[in-house]
């Protein structure tokens, strides 16, 4: 019995270190920021060299920009363009609410929200949105006040 549980541990032991050994070889941190601020106190924690450079203006369209302007006295120095003019609004809103008034669960962001009477009302779940479209008389009033429509 004892060299049964000696043979047990040790096997465990040996693939234990294995996974450790097969995570760590293919573990790669931040190699993708997507999503991060580029803060200057953040960036420092998050930079890697190994990482490859992602344009933040990449999948965006602009206007082509206007010719060139002689150059101006230093007296009628205009501040530099915006770097984000032309992008349009980019539709970050937040929904209101942080419990789906449908199945009660948390928001989830990777669920699109809906509009009521022009707020967003964020979902738990891909099954809630097409019961909220159906009634959003029912659900929206109780998503505006984070609460739960009891059934």
């Amino acid at each position: 019995m004892r060299t049964h549980l000696a043979y047990f541990i040790a096997a465990f032991a040996a693939g234990c270190i294995a996974a450790l050994a097969a995570r760590a070889a293919w573990f790669q941190p931040y190699v993708d920021h997507s999503g991060h601020p580029a803060a200057p106190a953040y960036s420092q924690m998050v930079t890697n060299p190994s990482a490859p450079a992602v344009d933040p203006h990449a999948g965006h369209t602009s206007p082509a920009a206007p010719a060139a302007p002689a150059a101006a006295p230093a007296s009628e120095a205009k501040p530099a363009a915006d770097p984000h003019a032309g992008h349009g609004a980019m539709k970050t809103g937040v929904p209101v609410n942080t419990v789906c008034a449908i199945c009660g669960m948390d928001v989830d962001p990777s669920i699109k929200p809906a509009t009521y009477k022009g707020k967003l009302v964020g979902f738990g779940c891909r099954m809630c949105p097409p019961k909220f479209a159906a009634d959003p008389e029912r659900y929206g009033p109780a998503a505006l006040e984070n609460r739960v429509v009891s059934n």
